[in-house]
């Protein structure tokens, strides 16, 4: 192992005061390497929140088990207590609770379910190291913590899980999967982050045809390497200390935006008790129509997150910590335009339905 996957490894275990991390080369294949490890079957039940990318499913479906989604609760868009548990049977083995945006509101309340009814708890903090729920760390009310090194870190892949159980079978797995060096997967990655961001310089038909030809699939497929290099380990280290200070730049951020729409906008919400990382800002519109219309007019891309209500009326947008009050003005001046086109055209929509029945009216008398 090279010495920066080393000093990572330790450093990812001081800071959230657990005894074991081992990397990984994305998030995906940490979750699905654990796992596998778990030995579920397919008849065993992993619960997880509907508001989530596909490659959480697909971690799980190729493991072997049988993923069961949960609405979101509309406010804190974590899990919600009560849908979870009256999906718990018994065939429900692990539940994996995603900290949504850094959120880490409602943990305590799953992990209560779980001890009650004997489950296992995965934290997804791929959004959230740093944060913390009543003065504890995202990542330690669990019995395992997944984390990526590409979401708060400017990287190029790496995930990592971080438990105080043993991880003998784990790091058994993924020394198995070590196929190919992990560099000559860089192309592919990178082909699949433009698809996924619709990257301005290049246009849809052309990403539409480089992805079918590179047989990629929204870039949830699980990569052939499971190793995190050592570039990976050494970018991440030297981000790693500047956490806390990006989570309280992009704590402002938040703040800004909220004060500015104030009422005009419905954000995220976060329990007193909670300390987000803020790792994105969320624009929630009244419903899909009025959504659409403001991606259409100001914003590029929406990732496809069919399966929950509230993805129909989000918008999120990365908390770049160097953001700026103009930056963030910039959107808040955006929604409110949307919202002003929106009524406009519901305007049009009206007089042009008032306009129709009285030709029809009109016709009707003259006969």
């Amino acid at each position: 192992m090279g010495k920066y996957k080393q000093q990572l490894e330790q450093e990812l275990s001081t800071y959230l005061g657990v005894k074991n991390t081992v990397l990984f080369s994305s998030c995906r294949n940490t979750l699905y390497t654990l796992l596998l490890s778990l030995k579920l079957k397919k008849k065993d039940e992993v619960i997880i929140q509907s508001f989530i990318c596909d490659s959480l499913p697909m971690a799980i479906e190729k493991a072997g088990a049988t993923a069961i989604k949960v609405e979101v609760d509309p406010d804190t868009f974590n899990l919600s207590t009560n849908l979870v548990e009256k999906k718990i049977n018994n065939n429900t083995k692990v539940i994996i609770f995603v900290h949504t945006y850094g959120n880490p509101t409602g943990i305590t309340e799953i992990k209560a379910l779980c001890e009650k009814h004997k489950l296992i708890l995965i934290e997804d903090i791929a959004h959230a190291l740093g944060a913390s729920f009543n003065g504890q760390l995202a990542g330690t009310f669990g019995d395992y913590a997944v984390y990526s090194l590409t979401k708060q870190m400017v990287n190029i892949g790496g995930g990592a899980l971080l438990t105080n159980n043993n991880v003998y079978e784990v790091k058994l797995i993924r020394d198995r999967n070590r196929q190919k060096p992990a560099w000559l997967d860089y192309p592919k990655r990178l082909i699949a982050s433009l698809y996924e961001t619709r990257a301005f310089f290049l246009s849809k038909l052309v990403i539409d045809y480089v992805r079918k030809k590179a047989d990629l699939k929204l870039a949830n497929a699980l990569s052939p390497h499971f190793y995190c290099t050592d570039i990976e380990a050494y970018l991440a280290l030297h981000q790693l200390s500047s956490i806390k200070n990006k989570m309280a730049r992009r704590k402002e951020n938040y703040r800004l935006l909220k004060n500015i729409l104030l009422n005009d906008l419905i954000v995220q919400n976060i329990n007193e008790e909670a300390h987000s990382s803020y790792n994105y800002l969320s624009l929630i519109f009244p419903d899909e129509e009025q959504r659409d219309l403001a991606v259409k007019k100001h914003f590029l891309f929406l990732p496809p997150w069919p399966g929950s209500k509230i993805s129909k009326k989000i918008i999120f947008i990365p908390n770049n910590p160097n953001f700026n009050r103009k930056k963030i003005d910039s959107f808040a001046q955006a929604y409110i335009k949307s919202q002003s086109l929106y009524a406009e055209a519901e305007e049009v929509k009206l007089y042009k339905s008032k306009t129709n029945k009285l030709r029809s009216q009109n016709k009707d008398c003259e006969r």
